[in-house]
């Protein structure tokens, strides 16, 4: 495990578009409101828009904002993150389509760059838990070599199921703490019968584990049987 002097906590989920990057930014609003000294890295980001003539990457632009920061600040966007890649597909794969390869000696040493900026950083995974990161790690190999907790973002539609029980599982196996899982609407068309049930069930499989249930459309908060968010930074 790499040891960082800030607390860190790692998101990642069950699939791609399950709202990693609207959640996280709750989480850091929530904590900055409560005035932590907060700070937000992404390993690696691919997918960009282009705006104004330039390349924008809106997770990273989310996350710059969500810390009280300013998004056009090109420190701070490097700060965030460093590897950028503009192909709408896994990081390691739109790497190779620009000629350029993830470098893991960044993606495990990267929040040192945070050190002094903040006490909790909160890293947030590209894609799903078992995703590649660069062609010799998967997002799960990264979080464990980092050290960090695990949250995980599961979208509540129709095979959510099996998407968290399977992550979960998968967590489990190569020794997580998982700290919770945040059930996350991410779109309005899901009929509220499948949304309840999502719930419940999961509530029913996964006993011990905290289950947050919340929307896009909403304010993220802590239910009674989770901690608070805080106290799901670990020490790495």
């Amino acid at each position: 495990h790499r040891k960082f002097a800030m607390k860190t906590l790692f998101v990642s989920g069950t699939d791609t578009e399950v709202g990693k990057t609207w959640v996280s930014c709750q989480i850091l609003r929530h904590l900055r409101n409560m005035g932590h000294r907060v700070g937000a890295w992404k390993p690696v980001c691919s997918g960009a828009v282009e705006r104004d003539g330039q390349l924008v990457w809106e997770d990273i632009e989310a996350l710059s904002e969500a810390i009280g920061g300013d998004s056009t600040d090109a420190t701070l966007i490097d700060r965030i993150c460093s590897q950028r890649f503009t192909f709408p597909m896994a990081p390691n794969v739109a790497a190779r389509l620009e000629g350029r390869e993830v470098s893991d000696e960044i993606l495990v040493d990267g929040p040192r760059i945070w050190r002094d900026h903040a006490d909790l950083l909160l890293i947030e995974g590209a894609g799903g838990l078992l995703s590649p990161t660069s062609d010799g790690m998967l997002v799960a190999d990264l979080a464990l070599t980092l050290g960090s907790p695990l949250l995980l973002v599961a979208a509540n539609r129709l095979g959510t199921i099996h998407q968290t029980l399977a992550t979960l599982e998968a967590a489990q196996t190569r020794g997580f703490n998982v700290v919770a899982v945040v059930l996350n609407t991410v779109s309005n068309d899901v009929d509220p019968t499948l949304s309840q049930v999502n719930e419940s069930e999961l509530r029913r499989l996964i006993p011990d584990t905290p289950l947050l249930v919340t929307a896009r459309d909403s304010n993220f908060s802590v239910e009674a049987p989770a901690v608070e968010c805080a106290a799901w930074f670990q020490v790495s």
